[in-house]
């Protein structure tokens, strides 16, 4: 049964990237003026939005052939994870900066995120599949790009209180 959901998801994956591809990215820009978060590193807004279930703080950084380099980057933001299906929606930039520059944005169907990703000043932005795990505690996701190479992301993630 699990080689076959594996399939399945590989398959997924290969249909979606040529969709993605043929997709303009001018729908990327909702995420960014949908997303809660201020622009400053260490806060999240006050009042989270109603799909999610905690926050996450984290580094990004470079996955080259598999192995992650040193990370060079900071990511927070909001995080829900039902089993079989999650949300995540945050901001990230690089250590020497201080504002987010970047919005990541989108949804874990079982191992698998597809989601987007968008530059706040330019509205530049592109669709982004990954494969990755989550616990109650923290998530690592390895993302890959239409363009470019592959990063990852590791994050702490705090459960809200009910």
């Amino acid at each position: 049964m699990k080689k076959i959901l594996i399939a399945i998801g590989i398959v997924f994956l290969m249909l979606g990237m040529p969709a993605m591809t043929a997709t303009p990215t001018n729908n990327i820009r909702q995420i960014s003026t949908s997303m809660p978060l201020k622009q400053n590193v260490g806060f999240v807004n006050d009042t989270p939005p109603d799909w999610a279930a905690g926050n996450f703080s984290g580094v990004w950084g470079l996955n080259i052939l598999g192995i992650p380099l040193p990370p060079i980057g900071w990511i927070e933001g909001y995080f829900s994870n039902a089993p079989g299906f999650g949300r995540l929606e945050g901001g990230y930039a690089e250590f020497n900066v201080t504002n987010a520059t970047n919005i990541l944005g989108g949804f874990m169907i079982w191992i698998f995120f597809l989601g987007g990703v968008t530059n706040i000043a330019t509205g530049n932005g592109t669709y982004v599949s990954g494969i990755g795990v989550a616990n109650e505690t923290h998530f690592y996701w390895r993302l890959n790009a239409i363009i470019g190479p592959s990063f990852y992301i590791h994050c702490e993630y705090t459960k809200f209180e009910e």
